[in-house]
């Protein structure tokens, strides 16, 4: 088979499989029961809440988009048969969502609310949070890629996770949010059974696959996608800066982009709980990637990064969002840049302009490439 021919085979997905669901509690970790199903390769994994909030009291929602909230960071883990103990992915929920938003220009989350039995038409919130005694049933959805974006779903498997190398120990965990994760207090609200006041919510998890035949897939060595993150709320609190350090980078892996967040934080939360009242462009002025104090490329503003960003992507880039891509302009992994060459000695940094305040945050996001894709003959 040639490779036209093979690369003619890629681009196919399932629709979503439900690999498994778990009882949703509140402030719990939602472990998946067993591996996920490692016989082929995973592009997606979808999230699906489906379960009955209460209010027992009225309460403000003071937080953007807070059904984005009901999880908080998703962990996917395992040992890979080449490299080891690996968690290539280690992701906020809701900034996730956000990324979405970002690569899949106009796109948003179905969410479903029935308030009282009644389908909310319109932004997916729980529209009377001052009013006691409303029963909203919802679904609220997370996809996650596995790859980097923007990439072309055609070659999306080729930084895909293959289950077989991945020895049927790949491990999902998710953490649960609170009423503090929506805007309100613990007490205040009550997650019971979809259409129910009893019970309890359930998460679903969903794989979405690429259509490849055993054999193509067997000759297939992907690359490895990783997610991470890091809070830098100090860096937003403490003291302004010009073209100061915002972050250290990872190195080790290929670097294909960096995002960041930045906005102030819902103070009333339990802990381990992250709640953004308003995303802020205010905060983060500028971004710069430095190495060992040279500066890879240095705009004047912040506002015409964000108008190229517009540009890229054919829509306003969200507010208190900032990027600073190797492969968005190319969708190309191999533009990305080569940190797994650095060593420890060198400054591989994030840099740029902080306006600080109290309660403000900052989250930095970077996605990294581990290996070179390769299909066999």
């Amino acid at each position: 088979m040639n490779q036209r021919d093979t690369l003619g085979l890629l681009g196919r997905y399932s629709d979503p499989e439900q690999e498994y669901s778990v009882a949703w509690n509140p402030l719990t970790t939602l472990k998946s029961p067993s591996s996920i199903k490692t016989d082929r390769i995973i592009s997606f994994l979808l999230f699906h809440f489906h379960g009955q909030i209460t209010p027992t009291a009225g309460y403000a929602a003071a937080v953007a988009d807070p059904l984005r909230n009901l999880l908080q960071e998703i962990r996917v883990y395992g040992s890979h048969a080449q490299f080891g103990a690996q968690t290539p992915i280690r992701v906020r929920a809701k900034s996730t969502s956000d990324m979405n938003g970002i690569y899949r220009i106009g796109y948003a989350p179905r969410d479903i609310v029935f308030d009282n039995g009644v389908q909310v038409v319109g932004p997916q919130v729980l529209p009377n949070p001052t009013v006691a005694g409303h029963h909203y049933d919802v679904d609220v959805f997370w996809t996650l890629p596995l790859f980097p974006l923007p990439m072309g779903l055609n070659l999306a498997p080729l930084y895909s996770l293959k289950g077989p190398d991945w020895a049927g120990n790949l491990m999902v965990d998710c953490d649960a949010g609170d009423g503090t994760a929506i805007g309100s207090t613990s007490a205040n609200i009550a997650f019971t059974a979809y259409g129910a006041q009893a019970g309890t919510p359930q998460l679903f998890v969903n794989v979405i696959r690429p259509l490849v035949t055993v054999d193509l897939m067997n000759r297939i060595s992907p690359a490895i996608t990783f997610k991470s993150y890091r809070l830098q709320d100090a860096v937003a609190q403490q003291a302004s800066f010009a073209l100061g350090k915002i972050s250290d980078l990872n190195i080790g892996k290929r670097m294909a982009a960096i995002h960041t967040a930045s906005g102030t934080l819902f103070a009333a939360v339990s802990p381990g709980i992250r709640a953004t009242v308003a995303f802020l462009d205010t905060i983060i002025t500028r971004l710069v990637v430095s190495l060992d104090g040279k500066y890879l490329a240095l705009p004047y503003s912040g506002r015409v990064q964000s108008e190229m960003q517009s540009w890229l992507g054919g829509a306003p880039f969200p507010v208190g969002y900032g990027a600073y891509s190797f492969i968005r302009q190319s969708g190309n992994p191999d533009s990305a840049f080569p940190a797994e060459t650095l060593t420890a000695a060198r400054r591989f940094e994030l840099d740029g302009d902080v306006t600080a305040a109290a309660g403000q945050g900052i989250e930095v996001m970077q996605t990294e490439i581990l290996g070179s894709p390769s299909i066999s003959a």
